[in-house]
């Protein structure tokens, strides 16, 4: 009795029949015999003969076992006495015109015939066709303005030749092309297709991997830089694409392109997603793609990312002062807006008390060393400005600012002799 053998179409293949004998006991190590033969699914086209067919044993803790096999004029082959046990997994291949056909399988062999086809081989994508390209961006960081997406894509070698590109050829560049922003790092691609290399290209990348007639999928993931809650770029579609989607996940921003539809919205999972697509779009189209309102970081982070950024010092401010005198800047303005917020809360006639508390906790700080000269008359100037341009209702209890005191007590001037030596005399 035959047990049957049934096998998975990776990269195309080559047609292969199995054949097992009978299992001993349960627990014994089978010795089985495999047999198979090749096919050529390229119309008109032969197995050559002597094509070499390769079986590899895997065994868990082994190292593998590697047999060959030359088909007979038919395309015939086999393998004897090959170890057969649990854990034991075979993998069987042959290489024919720039391409790798393989077949898979673990112990048991559950199928009589596994059928696997070798192809000719064909420098042009003309047969290549993209049913659908999906790019999904469901994060964006406002500290590192980093934003994330994956681009999903299903496509389809329609012909009967295996489409190997050929990179040995200058100006020839009919190879597995994909678009990416210039701003794109972190790239990472897979596919279900066996072979090739990853190739940067401009305004993308492109993988040498042969494509069997058959239907596959290449997914790959990026990070790319925006700024000011920004991001516009050319998409290239070099084998166009029956339909073209983008995926902005919600409250993340809005997105735009050129051509695309605004669909409705779509739920995956939990979370709802902004949707826009185009259908039946011929190859090598282009589609600018604007995606803005992205999350942005905090005005002072913003500041912050400025001024470290490479050049900005030797720019501004040459030297090595430059980055003592920056950091300076940078906490004068945070405690001018600290200060001054304050004080704009409390504006008007019936709120002079509140800046006159303000004055008294400026000239505090004042007296403590906290703030500067300069950095303290100027607000003083300014905090004083909002109550002499007002109507002043004298209160007998504030008709001495609380520091006086401590002025007459350090022995040090008092904050109005220090301002009296910039400004007009007054509270």
């Amino acid at each position: 009795m035959r047990r049957a053998v049934k096998g998975t179409l990776l990269g195309g293949g080559l047609l292969i029949a199995l054949v097992v004998s009978p299992p001993p006991s349960p627990h014994a190590q089978e010795s089985i015999t495999i047999e198979g033969q090749l096919e050529n699914g390229t119309s008109g086209a032969e197995v050559p003969p002597e094509q070499i067919v390769t079986l590899s044993v895997f065994n868990l803790g082994d190292n593998p076992e590697t047999r060959e096999s030359a088909a007979d004029a038919d395309g015939r082959f086999s393998f004897e006495g090959v170890p057969g046990d649990e854990g034991y997994g075979y993998i069987i291949s042959t290489e024919y015109a720039g391409a790798v056909y393989t077949y898979e399988s673990d112990y048991p062999l559950t199928t009589e015939a596994v059928g696997l086809t070798i192809y000719e081989s064909t420098n042009s994508g003309g047969a290549i066709e993209v049913r659908s390209h999906t790019l999904v961006v469901n994060n964006a960081d406002p500290d590192t303005q980093l934003m994330n997406a994956l681009e999903l894509i299903a496509l389809e070698n329609t012909g009967d030749r295996t489409f190997v590109p050929d990179i040995t050829q200058p100006g020839i560049m009919d190879l597995l092309r994909f678009s990416l922003p210039s701003t794109a790092v972190d790239l990472d691609v897979l596919t279900s297709m066996r072979g090739g290399q990853i190739l940067q290209v401009d305004r993308g990348f492109a993988i040498t991997t042969p494509v069997p007639p058959g239907a596959y999928e290449i997914a790959y993931t990026f990070r790319t830089s925006y700024w000011d809650g920004k991001l516009s770029f050319d998409h290239a579609l070099p084998f166009g694409a029956d339909t073209f989607r983008v995926l902005l996940l919600h409250d993340l921003g809005q997105v735009t392109g050129g051509g695309l539809q605004e669909m409705e919205r779509l739920i995956l999972g939990e979370q709802g997603y902004q949707r826009i697509e185009g259908e039946a779009l011929d190859a090598g189209a282009r589609i600018e793609l604007d995606f803005t309102g992205l999350p942005q970081p905090s005005l002072w982070q913003h500041w912050q990312d400025i001024v470290s950024s490479e050049g900005f010092l030797g720019a501004v401010i040459p030297g090595t002062l430059g980055m003592g005198l920056l950091a300076l800047l940078a906490y004068v303005l945070y405690r001018k807006g600290s200060l001054l917020s304050k004080a704009e809360q409390t504006s008007g006639p019936d709120q002079h008390p509140a800046i006159i508390e303000t004055i008294a906790r400026l000239d505090g700080r004042f007296q403590q060393g906290e703030i500067g000269k300069q950095e303290y008359l100027q607000l003083r100037g300014e905090l004083k400005g909002q109550i002499l341009d007002q109507p002043v209702t004298p209160s007998p209890s504030l008709s001495q600012p609380a520091t006086a005191s401590l002025a007459s007590e350090t022995g040090e001037p008092s904050p109005d002799q220090v301002a009296e030596e910039t400004e007009r005399p007054g509270l």
